[in-house]
């Protein structure tokens, strides 16, 4: 889970205590108590009745359905990377991983469909490691429409904490892009120097505020 105030992906669960907190800076991030002592509370009749909701206990074929699903997105996750060709193996597939796995244990992926849950994913840990592919390769990819996608991006977003993250706040960077285009469209050597001019006018856009 990303912190807004120290700027780390770093945290650790307090299971005592039911909080998620940054192991940076120790800010409470996320807090889900519950306790086993009983408590009573009075009706609308005046009657009492036990206060709370009962939490069940995680059963071995929970853990095991679990398992499976987090293993199902994993190998989901491998194959649009395939799909894509997106470069870099287990270095982007682990952090694609992790993210789905937190989503998993929020109850994000209720009610959403699985692929789209997962390109979300995959698309926040490309984004992270500077990889040029956008949202729309992923909805293409998928055959759905980039805006479904790009609200379930969002939505990940905020569940992570990363609103205030450069991958939201700040844009792409377009000379990510320039190599992965030249090299479609002119197949020989040409496409270096062309790919060294373009650089130097997305720089000479940077300087001019023009980006």
């Amino acid at each position: 889970m990303w912190c807004s105030y120290c700027g780390k992906y770093i945290t650790k669960t307090d299971v005592t205590e039911g909080k998620t907190c940054c192991a940076g800076c120790g800010r409470v991030l996320f807090e889900d108590n519950f306790t086993e002592d009983c408590t009573f509370v009075k009706g609308a009749s005046g009657q009492s009745k036990l206060a709370g909701s009962f939490v069940r206990t995680v059963q071995s074929d929970e853990s095991l359905s679990r398992q499976r699903t987090l293993q199902d997105a994993e190998y989901g996750i491998e194959n649009m990377v395939y799909a894509l060709g997106i470069d870099g193996g287990a270095s982007i597939v682990r952090p694609a991983v992790a993210f789905y796995t937190i989503a998993l244990e929020r109850n994000f992926t209720r009610g959403r469909r699985k692929e789209q849950v997962e390109a979300a994913c995959l698309y926040i840990a490309c984004r992270e490691s500077k990889k040029p592919y956008l949202l729309i390769d992923f909805s293409e990819h998928l055959r759905i429409n980039v805006y479904v996608l790009g609200a379930v991006f969002l939505q990940l977003c905020k569940l992570l904490s990363l609103e205030e993250h450069p991958i939201v706040q700040k844009p792409v960077d377009p000379s990510l892009f320039i190599h992965k285009f030249t090299d479609r469209l002119f197949r020989d050597r040409q496409h270096l120097s062309i790919s060294r001019t373009a650089l130097q006018i997305v720089a000479s856009m940077k300087r001019d505020w023009m980006q």
